[in-house]
């Protein structure tokens, strides 16, 4: 896994909620980020891809402005 991409924030507009899964606990052996890795990852984590929109990123940090 690129260590700089280790976490990936959902927008879930179904549930109206902000989810965040880090990816560097060793959870995922062999981790690619890449779409259509990310999009299998996050369908095995129950969301539906039609109400979500997901980016992956260096670390779990929300900035509140």
């Amino acid at each position: 896994m690129n260590e700089e991409l280790r976490t990936i924030t959902v927008l879930d507009f179904e549930k109206g909620k902000v989810f965040q899964h880090n990816l560097s606990d060793g959870s995922i052996n062999g981790w690619n980020p890449n779409d259509e890795s990310c999009e299998d990852f996050l369908i095995e984590q129950g969301y539906s891809l039609g109400n979500i929109q997901w980016m992956l990123h260096e670390d779990a940090t929300i900035y509140v402005k």
